[in-house]
C-alpha cells in the first residue's frame, strides 16, 4: 500500500534521526492507519526488520500481554504483543471448536497461532486463577523470526466497522509506544525465600502410597509433581531470565504467555506432537538419570539409563502405550528398535521417536485427546493415574504439564508443558515432576525433583 505521513502521537520518532528499526515502524504504522473495513475478518500487513533478540524486545515493551514461542531446533521464533484474536474454554469438549476455530484463521499467509491447555482440563484456582482450561491467541504484534530474516507484522481482527475502529486505535498507540532495543539489560533477581509443597519426608510419604497402588495392580506408573513457591528481592525480568534459561538449556520449546497479570514461561525437551497435513511426529520420553560431573560418571549414568531394568521397563509401557493410543487414528507407525539418550544441562532421559500416517479426516483434536495427558507427565493407565494424582497432590497443576504450541496453515507442532514456572512479580511458582513405578526408590526421586528445578533457579539468580 502507498504510505501516508506519521500522525502527531508517533512524536518520539521525531527530532532525531530514524534507524531502520524506527523507520520499519513508521512503514508498518503508514499501513495500519490505511486499514479499511470491507467484510468481517483478519487484516494483517508485515515489514522486514532489523535482527534483535525478540525476548529482549519483549522484556523492553511491557505494552500489553506478551507472548513467545521458540521450537526446539530453532528454526522459528515469534514474540507477541497484545491480541488480535482470542479463544477460551473451560472444557475439554470445547478444544475441537478452539482448533478449528484457531486454524481456520492460521490459515492466512504467514499466520501463527499459539495456544495452551491445561493439565486436568480444568480452569485454574489458586495462583492459577483467571487462567482458563485453554486459550488460542493471535498477537497483534508480532515479531517473528527464521532462517530467511525478522518481520515484525501487525495483526487486526474485526467484524464490524465500529470494532475495526476501536481496534485499529489500540494497535496504533501500541506501534507507536514501541521501544526498539538490542541491549539486554541485565537483572538477575535473589531468591530470599522458599516454600516447598512437600519436604523429603512427605514425599517419600507420597512415593510409598503410590507403589502401593501400583503392587496392587491398580496403575503401571503416576507421576508425583511438586511445586515449590519463591519470593525474590525484586520482580522477575520474567523474559530475561527466559533468555538465560532459554541458553542453558540447548534443544528445548522454549515458550511463554502472560495472562491475567502473571507470565507462564518454560523450556521443556518433549514434543507432545508435529503434525504437517497427516504426517506426525510424536516421541515416547521417560527414564531419567542426573548429568555426571566428569565426562567418565556422565558416560556411567548414560550406560545406566540404556541399562537398568526398571528404567528401560518403565520408557517401554510408555512406548507401548503411546503406540495404542495412535493406532485407532493411524494407518501407519513407525519407530526405531533402539532408544537414543536426550542431554540436557541436568539430567538425561530415554527417548524413542514415532512416526505414524494419520487416518483420512484425523486432525489435532483427536491427537489431542489421545495423546494429552502423556504418561511422562500423568502415568498409566491415564485415568486411574489421574485419580491417584488428584488423591496424592496438594496443589493446582494449572498449565504445568499442559500442552503449549503453535498452529500455522496445515501444521501444528505441541510440546509437553513441562520444565516450566509461573511468574508474577516478585513471586514465581516452579514446578517438577517424577514418575514412580515398581522399584522407585525416594531418595533418587527426591534428587530427579530437584534436579528439574535447578535450571530455572540458575535463570532467575543470572
Amino acid at each position: 500500500m502507498p504510505s501516508t505521513p506519521p500522525s502527531g502521537n508517533a512524536g518520539h520518532h521525531r527530532g532525531k534521526p530514524r534507524g531502520p528499526a524506527e523507520q520499519a515502524i513508521e512503514d508498518l504504522l503508514a499501513q495500519v492507519r490505511q486499514w479499511q473495513f470491507n467484510n468481517p475478518g483478519l487484516l494483517r500487513a508485515s515489514v522486514s526488520f532489523p535482527e534483535m533478540d525478540p525476548l529482549v524486545w519483549l522484556e523492553t515493551n511491557p505494552l500489553a500481554s506478551r507472548s513467545y514461542w521458540q521450537d526446539r531446533a530453532g528454526t522459528i521464533r515469534l514474540a507477541g504483543i497484545g491480541t488480535a484474536w482470542q479463544y477460551t474454554a473451560d472444557s475439554p469438549d470445547d478444544h475441537p471448536t478452539l482448533l478449528r476455530r484457531a486454524q481456520a484463521l492460521a490459515k492466512h499467509p504467514g499466520v501463527h497461532l499459539l495456544c495452551a491447555f491445561s493439565f486436568d482440563g480444568q480452569a485454574g484456582a489458586g495462583e492459577w486463577q483467571g487462567f482458563p482450561a485453554s486459550l488460542a491467541l493471535l498477537p497483534a504484534l508480532e515479531l517473528q523470526g527464521t532462517s530467511a530474516g525478522q518481520q515484525l507484522s501487525a495483526n487486526l481482527y474485526a467484524e464490524s466497522a465500529s470494532e475495526l475502529q476501536h481496534r485499529q486505535d489500540e494497535l496504533i498507540a501500541l506501534l507507536e509506544g514501541l521501544r526498539p532495543t538490542t541491549e539486554a539489560e541485565h537483572r538477575p533477581s535473589r531468591v530470599i525465600e522458599r516454600d516447598e509443597d512437600l519436604d523429603f519426608a512427605e514425599c517419600s510419604s507420597r512415593i510409598r502410597a503410590i507403589l502401593h497402588d501400583i503392587e496392587q495392580g491398580h496403575v503401571h506408573k503416576a507421576v508425583l509433581a511438586r511445586q515449590v513457591a519463591l519470593r525474590l528481592d525484586r520482580p522477575l525480568a520474567a523474559f530475561n531470565a527466559l533468555r538465560r534459561w532459554s541458553a542453558i538449556t540447548d534443544g528445548s520449546y522454549c515458550f511463554a504467555i502472560e495472562h491475567a497479570g502473571r507470565i507462564f514461561m518454560g523450556c521443556s525437551p518433549e514434543r507432545l506432537f508435529f503434525r504437517s497435513g497427516r504426517s506426525v511426529q510424536t516421541e515416547s520420553l521417560a527414564g531419567t538419570v542426573r548429568r555426571g560431573e566428569t565426562e567418565a560418571e556422565d558416560a556411567a549414568l548414560e550406560a545406566s539409563l540404556r541399562e537398568d531394568s526398571k528404567l528401560v521397563r518403565e520408557h517401554a509401557w510408555v512406548t507401548r502405550y503411546i503406540r495404542g493410543e495412535l493406532e485407532p487414528w493411524a494407518i501407519r507407525i513407525d519407530a526405531p528398535e533402539h532408544a537414543s539418550v536426550l542431554k540436557l544441562d541436568r539430567i538425561q532421559h530415554r527417548r524413542l521417536p514415532i512416526q505414524a500416517t494419520l487416518r483420512p479426516g484425523v486432525g489435532d483434536h483427536q491427537l489431542l485427546d489421545a495423546l494429552h495427558p502423556t504418561p511422562a507427565v500423568c502415568g498409566f493407565p491415564r485415568r486411574r493415574a489421574q485419580d491417584l494424582i488428584r488423591r496424592q497432590e496438594g496443589f493446582h497443576r494449572g498449565w504445568y504439564s499442559g500442552v503449549i504450541g503453535l498452529l500455522s496453515g496445515d501444521a501444528s507442532e505441541l510440546a509437553v508443558a513441562i520444565r516450566s514456572a509461573l511468574v508474577a512479580g516478585d513471586q514465581a511458582w516452579c514446578y517438577s515432576g517424577v514418575g514412580i513405578v515398581r522399584g522407585s526408590e525416594p531418595e533418587a526421586e527426591w534428587q530427579e525433583l530437584e534436579a528439574k528445578i535447578e535450571s530455572f533457579l540458575s535463570a532467575v539468580q543470572g
